[in-house]
């Protein structure tokens, strides 16, 4: 494997790329929670796509995976023709990890997560939980993002070569130029998971902001003690797919027992979208 030391300028170019569009959209994945904050949205319900305002020039907004009147995991090849950057974008997500990816020497990436309260809510695309106060944040060196919120694809969105984990866990960042960071946390079966038990207790059992439940958790609980991860530039994963996104997702996923992990599954449906044409990005792996 190569070693780039210092974040070397290949990292430059990533987290250059991923400051110039992510603020510029606010219902970009924002508004899928990958669509930004929401769910990649907006902050509130998207995605967990909320509508984010990415970096890679749209400010992605973390709303939750956009309007569910507009677009459905079942006819993903539609949503190019609402949203230009699904079908013309160059660095969209999610992508394919490698195990064999450049080594990089990048910036610690530190979640400053509280226990927090918030809303757990089904919006129609994925479960969302949006904290009622921003106590939480992530660092990514001398870089601070918000918690906007997190949310749930299944199965994974990102692969890691070539496989599949069950389901994948995004947490939604912003910062105060509206940028967005996202931290995957990939979710296999195995030993229960007391953090997964309690949402899945509140779980919405309809759709919309009025079957929302109150949930207090701790969300730090939900990510694994190793921070190894993969850094890269892309995308809201839900329309309109707007890029500037900072993408950090860990090496080592979290446990859940396979009753936890088919609930989940059952929950959320087919809510991933495919993988995407890496094209003339690099992903780097962070140690």
């Amino acid at each position: 494997m190569m070693r780039i030391g210092s974040a070397g300028p290949v990292l430059a170019v990533i987290l250059a790329a991923c400051g110039a569009q992510a603020a510029s959209t606010p219902h970009g994945e924002a508004s899928d929670a990958h669509g930004a904050a929401a769910a990649h949205g907006a902050p509130a319900h998207g995605d967990a796509h909320a509508q984010p305002a990415a970096a890679h020039g749209a400010s992605a907004s973390p709303a939750a995976h956009g309007d569910a009147a507009h677009w459905s995991y079942n006819d993903q090849a539609a949503w190019g023709h609402n949203a230009d950057a699904c079908s013309a974008g160059v660095e969209q997500s999610p992508v394919n990890l490698s195990s064999a990816a450049p080594v990089a020497e990048v910036p610690d990436l530190n979640p400053r997560y509280l226990p927090l309260e918030g809303a757990f809510v089904n919006n129609g695309h994925t479960l969302q939980f949006a904290p009622a106060a921003n106590t939480s944040m992530l660092t990514i060196g001398a870089d601070a993002y918000n918690l906007v919120q997190f949310h749930f694809h299944s199965p994974a969105e990102h692969t890691l070569d070539r496989r599949a984990y069950p389901v994948e866990l995004h947490f939604v960042h912003r910062n105060s130029a509206g940028q967005l960071a996202v931290v995957g946390v990939f979710i296999e079966e195995g030993a229960e998971n007391p953090a997964l038990a309690a949402l899945l207790a509140a779980k919405p059992q309809a759709e919309g902001d009025a079957n929302a439940s109150h949930v207090t958790l701790d969300p730090a609980a939900l990510l694994p003690g190793d921070r190894t991860y993969f850094a890269y530039a892309g995308s809201l994963t839900t329309p309109p797919c707007s890029q500037g996104v900072r993408w950090n997702v860990l090496r080592t996923p979290i446990q859940a027992s396979p009753e936890q992990v088919a609930a989940l599954r059952e929950a959320l449906g087919a809510s991933s979208r495919h993988v995407q044409a890496l094209n003339q990005r690099t992903v780097l792996l962070g140690l």
